[in-house]
């Protein structure tokens, strides 16, 4: 594998959510590593612990603290694979390797040409997980893609990689017709059931998509990413009820999961649940800010119902600085001359 989390065995301490940011411009990789500390730690605590990320020889590329609420970014440029180390005293040191070129497990994605070709922003999550300070060390199911497919069939792992090539090539015919061998060899092979449920959910093949995800809830029902696009192809359909009971469960077993809250809040707007879905907005927005422009216009559109002129209007300012060029961006500030007019 080209990628890896290893943790020593005496291991107990911290939860890292870890964001990274991995820009490709010819052949170097620059990115930035943002995440934060998930432990419920004081602020002194989360200050002291020590984030350093190394080349594989161990040559220094960047270290820092995290704030005092446990956030930290680090910039990096150059190797392909890199290592990150958490260190707080009293807990033992983590490990985690990271291959940034190969693994862009994306939430969101901008794209615009440059002089000598494509920039591409991919956003990953990855988890680092230890149990408690002082306490024995503790086993829990992988969470991210790296880690599951750590323990695939390197057969099946390789098919999955050819497929997703073909996807982030752009063509989605082909990246379909390779999953769907993928699974018909390895039945079990969640990544890949994950990956072609997702596909046929964006062609709107909604009745397929939703068997695909019921194969993988039932291979991991403690991991979130089958709920998610159980909920996504459900909302698709317009059952939106149905939709919603999968995506808090999602929401419950992975709570940043950027997608799972977005939907989530979709489900809730339909279900005339309101305070439902200003919450997952906000949290969207909180997570990332330009994942999906409907976000601020749906929390808009609640704030105008409720009669909240002022809320309407900051979510619709919100929407036109994060995306300035927006079609709609004169009709929106024709909207916002009537909800906020001059004195």
């Amino acid at each position: 594998m080209c990628i890896g989390s290893s943790v020593h065995p005496n291991t107990a301490g911290l939860v890292l959510l870890l964001l990274l940011t991995a820009r490709a411009l010819s052949a170097a990789v620059t990115a930035e590593i943002k995440g934060r500390v998930t432990n419920n730690l004081t602020p002194q605590q989360y200050r002291a612990v020590t984030v350093i990320i190394t080349d594989r020889l161990g040559t220094e590329l960047g270290r820092t603290h995290p704030d005092k609420r446990g956030r930290f970014a680090i910039k990096i440029g150059g190797p392909r694979y890199v290592i990150i180390k958490a260190i707080l005293e009293g807990y033992p040191e983590v490990i985690y390797q990271l291959d940034t070129e190969e693994h862009r497990e994306s939430t969101t994605e901008f794209e615009h040409n440059e002089v000598f070709g494509e920039l591409r922003i991919h956003t990953y999550y990855q988890n680092i997980t230890f149990g408690a300070a002082g306490s024995a060390a503790t086993t829990s199911g992988p969470s991210t893609l790296e880690e599951l497919l750590a323990g695939e069939d390197p057969k099946a792992v390789r098919a999955y990689r050819k497929a997703r090539r073909y996807r982030e090539a752009g063509d989605p015919d082909k990246a379909i017709a390779s999953l769907q061998e993928l699974v018909r060899d390895h039945p079990n092979f969640y990544i890949g059931l994950i990956e072609l449920g997702m596909l046929l959910a964006a062609r709107q093949e909604n009745d397929r998509a939703i068997e695909i995800f019921t194969a993988a809830r039932q291979l991991r029902p403690e991991h979130p990413w089958a709920y998610v696009g159980l909920g996504v192809a459900l909302n698709n359909k317009q059952d939106y009820r149905q939709a919603a009971s999968y995506l808090e469960k999602a929401v419950e077993l992975e709570p940043d999961s950027i997608n799972a809250q977005f939907q989530l809040g979709q489900a809730a707007f339909r279900l005339n649940q309101p305070d439902r879905a200003l919450s997952c907005f906000s949290r969207v927005i909180e997570l990332n800010p330009t994942f999906n422009p409907m976000a601020y216009k749906i929390m808009a559109s609640i704030y105008a119902n409720q009669q909240e002129p002022f809320k309407a209007a900051e979510a619709l300012e919100l929407y036109l600085k994060h995306f300035p060029d927006a079609p709609d961006a004169a009709k929106v500030k024709e909207i916002l001359t009537r909800l906020r007019p001059a004195h």
